[in-house]
């Protein structure tokens, strides 16, 4: 099973996603408890091996080697109702997607071709930041571009915070034409993971961390270094 792993509160879930599996027998994960909705079916997730996303699904058929281009669509952040994050400003989550997609996209590029249309060799990314569940009768999704992380400094309230700590990264790949899905992951926050992010800076640092850690092995796997 696997051991506490050391991880910050955020970490970019998809591409993480794409990490080899590991060479032992995966086990079928228990039932959503009920997920926010934003993946199409979570039937396929799998419990991760160590080291591993909690909740991974990973295509045996898929070709990597064949892609060297990302289309990433607008991070959304899905909450349960308009009124479920009062206590956080608006501003403030529209920073926390808007530096979570910023990180993204500034780690991928270095390896990866990013567009805005699909095309062949192209991998279609869809991420969120969830607190919400599907069985609610009002969802209310949130997005941002990386111009809305704008210049934030200083401490990060602590209602932000709380729901750092609480919130879900859900995310999935898929073929930019075919729409195959390719992978699709959930990550959490683990049991012995670090204390509460307290800053910005500190944000900002764990989303870079953990993009350059993940988009390096996507590099590998995908044969673009």
């Amino acid at each position: 099973m696997r051991s506490p792993a050391q991880r910050l509160a955020l970490a970019v879930v998809v591409v993480l996603a794409l990490l080899p599996a590991a060479g032992c027998m995966r086990m079928r994960a228990p039932a959503p408890h009920d997920w926010s909705g934003f993946l199409d079916d979570y039937s396929r997730l799998e419990l991760g091996a160590q080291g591993d996303l909690p909740y991974v699904y990973r295509n045996p058929k898929a070709k990597w080697a064949t892609y060297d281009k990302v289309l990433v669509e607008p991070v959304a952040l899905w909450r349960s109702g308009k009124h479920s994050l009062d206590p956080i400003p608006d501003d403030d989550l529209l920073h926390l997607v808007a530096h979570f997609e910023r990180a993204v996209r500034t780690r991928l590029g270095s390896g990866f071709r990013l567009v805005t249309e699909p095309g062949p060799g192209t991998l279609r990314l869809r991420l969120a930041i969830t607190e919400a569940r599907a069985s609610d009768k009002v969802v209310d999704v949130l997005t941002a571009t990386p111009d809305d992380a704008g210049a934030v400094s200083g401490p990060i309230g602590p209602e932000l915070g709380a729901f750092i700590e609480a919130a879900a990264i859900e995310g999935e790949l898929r073929d930019a034409v075919t729409g195959e899905l390719l992978a699709q992951g959930i990550d959490l926050r683990r049991a012995g993971a670090p204390p509460r992010l307290q800053t910005w800076e500190a944000l900002d640092r764990a989303l870079a961390f953990w993009a350059d850690r993940a988009c390096s092995r996507l590099e590998a796997r995908t044969g673009r270094r």
